[in-house]
């Protein structure tokens, strides 16, 4: 199950985030006083296209392929986005994604004694999704609203958003504020829990800070403050209730086992703090990028991000960009792979267990401690002066720590993406 929800730079999960093509800036504008666009450029210079003075309006397509082994998730996804110049104190952009999924998830019931293999429900299904934001500049200040909408068989998210920049010493350090709110419904469909439409809103407030530290160095950090509240379970996932035996209920007679919906918390507070620096090294003719991600939510789940990534340009047209990404997680707090009791039955023992059920608790793999390791590498070719193609491969690992849950439930991937982008 997927969404579109509104989110800001910093508190998107690195394990989701892609990233967007660079800006490009004016040759003649590293003249004069220093500026955080010009210390973009002066950083990118080395590792983005040649400037172009007909401005940034452009139109990208972008593909990718993500695909799980073992017949696990597999995910294809299209999207188009477009960025234009109207007048010197607006622009607009625009984005279309449209993706299909298809394959096993693992239910978060554990092998059964004597297997190999866990308990998985097979999903297919479309998402259409889509954003418009329009930017206005003012002086020193630069608003963007925000409009999200995304559409799939048992999921619907609208999202709105709204952001402000302010620029400060001579450009050389802006501050930003925001927040967004998204409303999304679940809604009832064949292989889930739910019966009926389910609600789930979240808002979202960030504040940050980008400094320019030097003609090559730039930094940014952004904390960011989250609330969800509603229905929060995955309405696939199942949990595993087996210590109790109940030889005399006539409606389960003999069996020491239930399989039940998961249910998580209807209320979640995150913090997220986010932390990148961006720095040139023009002896290499290369440049360096590297990020710091750390989240903390009221599930009991502290993750920590590390994300870092090279861009080396070789001759005139040509990037080389390898990376590498590792994030580490503990277990929300009602996490595990089986309970005791029975959350289903509410007849009193003998007919049900006397052992009392906990009041949340799921086997969501992805819930569990854990660690996630991505590296791979990506080519950005110039191929005209108004047209550059990319091509980029990841491979996704990921590993329980816990020493209890299955080591098959976590998955691994190839991920294939590939872009691109015109200029006019």
């Amino acid at each position: 199950m997927k969404s579109l929800s509104l989110k800001f730079i910093g508190s998107v999960s690195p394990e989701v985030l892609t990233r967007g093509p660079e800006r490009e800036c004016g040759r003649g504008r590293r003249r004069g006083r220093r500026r955080l666009a010009e210390a973009t450029f002066i950083i990118l210079l080395y590792v983005s296209q040649p400037s172009r003075s007909q401005g940034a309006d452009r139109v990208d397509y972008r593909y990718e392929d993500y695909a799980e082994g073992a017949g696990r998730i597999h995910i294809r996804t299209h999207g188009a986005s477009f960025e234009k110049g109207i007048v010197p104190w607006l622009s607009l952009k625009g984005n279309y994604v449209y993706d299909g999924i298809s394959g096993a998830t693992p239910t978060g019931a554990p092998p059964l004694p004597g297997e190999k293999t866990v308990r998985e429900v097979t999903i297919e299904d479309i998402r259409r999704a889509g954003y418009i934001e329009p930017s206005f500049k003012f002086g020193r200040h630069t608003l963007t609203p925000q409009l999200s909408l995304s559409r799939e068989s048992d999921y619907e998210s609208k999202g709105i958003s709204l952001m402000h920049a302010m620029e400060f010493n001579e450009k050389n350090t802006t501050v930003t504020w925001g927040v967004s709110h998204a409303f999304d419904r679940l809604l009832p469909n064949e292989g889930t829990s739910n019966t009926q439409r389910e609600h789930k809103d979240s808002t979202d407030f960030m504040v940050g800070v980008t400094q320019l530290l030097g003609p090559k160095t730039y930094t940014t950090l952004n904390l960011t403050l989250g609330y969800s509240s509603g229905f929060l379970s995955d309405p696939y996932k199942r949990v595993l209730f087996d210590d109790f035996y109940t030889p005399s209920n006539p409606y389960n007679p003999g069996d020491p086992w239930t399989v039940q919906p998961e249910k998580r918390p209807e209320h979640k507070f995150r913090q997220v703090l986010f932390w990148s620096v961006n720095h040139a090294v023009t002896s290499a003719n290369g440049a360096v990028e590297f990020s710091y991600r750390f989240h903390h939510d009221d599930f009991g789940v502290l993750a920590n991000t590390v994300d870092l990534q090279w861009h080396q340009k070789l001759g005139k047209w040509l990037i080389v960009s390898p990376l590498f990404r590792f994030h580490t997680q503990t277990s929300a707090d009602f996490y595990g792979t089986h309970f005791p009791g029975d959350p289903s039955c509410t007849l009193p023992p003998p007919f049900c267990t006397d052992v009392p059920a906990p009041t949340y608790y799921s086997a969501d793999y992805r819930l569990s401690s854990l660690n996630t390791f991505t590296y791979g590498i990506g080519l950005s070719a110039q191929v005209h002066e108004r047209v550059s193609l990319d091509f980029a491969y990841k491979r996704y690992t990921m590993h329980g720590t816990d020493g209890i849950t299955a080591s098959v439930a976590y998955p691994k991937a190839h991920v294939f993406t590939g872009g691109l982008s015109i200029w006019f």
